[in-house]
């Protein structure tokens, strides 16, 4: 082994020597955004089940965010393209 092959080395290959590998974690899988979009959508989940209205009002509630989310969307995306 010379000198230039010992600066290269990663720490991934430092343990694989001595038969060990990093423990794979949650956000390794998921990524933060995978965090962030489960925490979300835990949120929402409480805030349904919380919320006064009937369901019908929630039915509407949730039909106009989603209108309203995907016309931003939209509006995001014609910007991005100009």
């Amino acid at each position: 082994m010379k000198l230039q092959d010992i600066k290269n080395i990663s720490g991934a290959n430092v343990l694989s020597m001595v038969g060990l590998r990093r423990k794979s974690s949650l956000r390794t899988w998921l990524g933060g955004g995978g965090l962030v979009g489960i925490g979300m959508a835990v949120g929402a989940a409480i805030v349904l089940l919380l919320t006064p209205k009937s369901g019908p009002e929630v039915r509407d509630s949730l039909s106009e965010g989603f209108r309203s989310l995907r016309k931003r969307a939209a509006n995001a995306a014609i910007g991005l393209t100009h």
